[in-house]
This record gives structure tokens, C-alpha cells and sequence, in this order.
């Protein structure tokens, strides 16, 4: 991302832990994930969840994505950002009804994934709805990351008649459909099959004026991966929707969500070594990087790529990196190959958390959240989220 010797200057600057993106490389992303498909009516909706940092919101707005929100928060966000209405796609979970009352009043296009939701929106006046189908079977690099299934997402594959019945009843309409099934696949089988069956769906109901396959697309964390390739994907899609639209002779629009694909290796998190130590056999490094600002490696078990910044020794053995909270869960990577001569105040970059990184953070421990920089285009490092403070600990709070 950036040269190793430019790390301690951002720290000495900035402190650590750090959020440090890297503008070129968000760019690119976005500008790769929109040769999945070339036809006019194909759109790429940002899953805002993965980073909703308003700098790296309105670079993506830049590049032509749209956005796709789960709650109204991540709504006045994308509009700050500068998307408008019609561009914003809102496909929350069990959505409050006041919340779907303001969505219906302010009519924003919204996807449900229930039978009781959809009846809601339209007692509520919402006249053209989209809804979430749940498939047969999810895909992901983790349980807690699929989608579909077992899962608490969507409507049932044999309640998708149901739904359009109500529709019917209540004299509405159904015009778009979606799925997801999980999150990080490399390979396009899974996802595949979900694009045959909302195909299938739509076919069926004429009603239906935009499809949307969701998202998940996979990055490589490790070494040993290939990021899901969108090149070679990318002809056979395009060309099942091409058929799809001579065949049906319809005039409707395609979409996708996706997220981490855009963000994930866009950003990296900057660590300081505190302390060296041996327990039991086990070489540990102590950062001030704990779980609770990133999440991922003790939530789901992820891997993300560790690398040292302050030496370049070539004689290494095995860590396991752990962070400064207090539970035993709060490792970062384990057996890794580090420079043997790893000092305290050395640095160490832990790769790929541009996604679900800082925006999965929170403040466990009473710690300050870390700022968020922005190498820009011209190699200079912008703030574009201030280091908390104890007062921003406190705002809220009546004592």
C-alpha cells in the first residue's frame, strides 16, 4: 500500500492503532467490480456497511457506484455523502415500523425479507416494494456470514407466491427481487446458481422491473487465495442476462451489493508492539490493536496477513499476535513468522481491513476509538476521522 519507512511517520503523527486507506486502490476496486457487466441497466450498489467513513463514501459516489443501506443512520450518511434518493437502495432486517413509516413517507425504494414486512409497508401506503428471497442454500467463509438457508434472511422459497399474492390483494405491485447468499466466496458457482433462480423468479412475474444478486464477492486474505476474479466471471454473466432479456423481451434492471470487494484491501490497520513475551512455549507480541477495534479474527476466526514494518531482518520465528483486552480471545494471528530481533515499539500492518474493520469497532475496554487516514492520490495522508477523546466517551452519558 504504501512504503514501510511512511508507516512511522504515520504513527508518530497519527498514534496507534491507526486506520490508514489508500485512495488508488479504492479506486481501482470500484472501477474493477463495474466490468462485471456492461449493460446500461446493470447497477453496483456500495454495501455502506462495510465502511461508512464519508471520505471513502464519496470517492466511491465518484466512481459511479450507488449505495445500499440497512438502516436509516447509514441512509443520512450515504445522502451526506451525496447520493441521491434514487440512488439509494435500503434493504434493512426487521425494520421498526416507524422506521418503515419514514422510508414509506419519504419513498425510498426498500427491500423486505419478510411476509409481515411487506404487509406492514403496504398498510403503511408504500405502493411498489422489493423483496428479499431466501435461497435453498447460503455460501460463506464463515456460519455467521451466510446468508441463505438456515438463516433468518429473506422469504422463503414457498412463500415467494405468497408475497406476490399479497401484492395482488392489496392491490400493489413487487417491482424488484433480491438474494444474498454469504459473504467471501472465490469461486462463482454459488453465486451462480442464485442468478438462475432469481432469473427464474422474475420470469414468472411481470411485475418484476429490477433483479438484484446481491452480494460477497471474495478478496484473498491469504497468501495462498485469488480474490474473486471479476474478469473471468464477467463474460458468462453478462451474457446469461443478455439472454435472459432477449428471451423474456423485458425491459428491467440488474444490480449487485457489494462491499468488501470495494473496501477490504483498500485499508490497513496500523499496530504498535507493547510487549514480548514467552507463556507456556508461545512467543507472544502484546499490540494496542485489541479485538474491539478489530473485530474480525475473534468474531469469525479471520485471517489477515500481518506484516512488520520497522526491520528487515530475515531471520524469523513464530508469534502470535495478540491485542490489550482484557480476554483471552483477543489474538490477532497466531504462529506467525515475524523478525526474530522484534522489539517493543516496533510496528506491525495488518492487511485487508478496509472492510468491517473500524466500522465493526467499538468502545469495549472504555477505549478510544483510532483515527482514519486517507493516503490520497497524490501520496499525502489526510485525517478523515478524528482519535477519540474522553469527553466523546462521556457525551452521552448523565451523571
Amino acid at each position: 500500500m504504501f512504503a514501510k519507512k511512511y508507516v512511522s511517520e504515520l504513527v508518530e503523527k497519527f498514534s496507534s492503532p491507526l486506520y490508514v486507506y489508500s485512495e488508488m486502490i479504492l479506486r481501482e476496486s470500484c472501477q474493477k467490480i463495474k466490468q462485471l457487466c456492461p449493460l446500461k441497466n446493470f447497477q453496483v450498489h456500495y454495501a455502506v456497511k462495510a465502511n461508512s467513513n464519508i471520505a471513502l463514501l464519496k470517492i466511491i459516489r465518484s466512481e459511479g457506484l450507488q449505495a445500499e443501506v440497512i438502516s436509516i443512520p447509514e441512509l443520512k450518511l450515504a445522502q451526506m455523502a451525496g447520493w441521491k434518493k434514487e440512488e439509494i437502495l435500503f434493504s434493512g432486517n426487521n425494520i421498526t415500523e416507524e422506521d418503515l413509516n419514514w422510508l414509506v413517507q419519504n419513498q425510498f425504494f426498500i427491500c423486505l425479507d419478510s411476509l409481515c414486512q411487506l404487509e406492514t409497508y403496504f398498510a403503511l401506503g408504500g405502493d411498489n416494494a422489493c423483496i428479499r428471497i431466501n435461497p435453498l442454500k447460503g455460501e460463506g467463509h464463515h456460519e455467521r456470514v451466510i446468508t441463505a438457508g438456515k438463516v433468518k434472511f429473506g422469504i422463503d422459497l414457498p412463500q415467494v407466491a405468497a408475497a406476490f399474492e399479497l401484492a395482488t390483494q392489496k392491490k400493489k405491485k413487487i417491482t424488484g427481487i433480491n438474494a444474498h447468499i454469504g459473504s467471501l466466496f472465490l469461486e462463482s458457482s454459488p453465486f451462480q446458481k442464485a442468478v438462475e433462480l432469481l432469473l427464474q423468479i422474475a420470469e414468472r412475474y411481470p411485475s418484476v422491473e429490477y433483479i438484484d444478486f446481491g452480494g460477497g464477492f471474495g478478496i484473498a486474505y491469504k497468501e495462498s487465495e485469488e480474490d474473486f476474479s471479476i474478469s473471468n466471471y464477467a463474460k458468462k454473466f453478462t451474457a446469461i442476462l443478455t439472454e435472459w432479456l432477449t428471451k423474456t423481451k423485458r425491459e428491467v434492471s440488474f444490480g449487485i451489493q457489494p462491499g468488501r470487494y470495494i473496501v477490504a484491501h483498500a485499508g490497513c490497520c496500523l499496530a504498535k508492539v507493547n510487549s514480548i513475551k514467552n507463556n507456556q512455549g508461545i512467543n507472544f507480541l502484546g499490540t494496542d490493536l485489541g479485538f474491539n477495534f478489530l473485530l474480525r479474527p475473534e468474531f469469525y476466526g479471520a485471517y489477515h496477513k500481518i506484516i512488520h514494518c520497522s526491520n528487515n531482518s530475515k531471520k524469523t520465528k513464530k508469534f502470535t499476535i495478540t491485542g490489550n483486552i482484557c480476554e483471552s480471545g483477543d489474538i490477532l494471528g497466531k504462529d506467525r513468522n515475524l523478525p526474530q530481533n522484534i522489539k517493543i515499539g516496533d510496528i506491525l500492518a495488518i492487511l485487508d481491513t478496509g472492510a468491517y474493520g473500524f466500522s465493526m469497532a467499538s468502545n469495549y475496554n472504555s477505549m478510544l476509538r483510532p483515527a482514519e487516514v486517507l493516503i490520497d492520490l497524490k501520496g499525502e495522508a489526510k485525517l478523515i476521522r478524528k482519535r477519540e477523546s474522553l469527553s466523546d466517551l462521556t457525551e452521552n452519558q448523565i451523571f
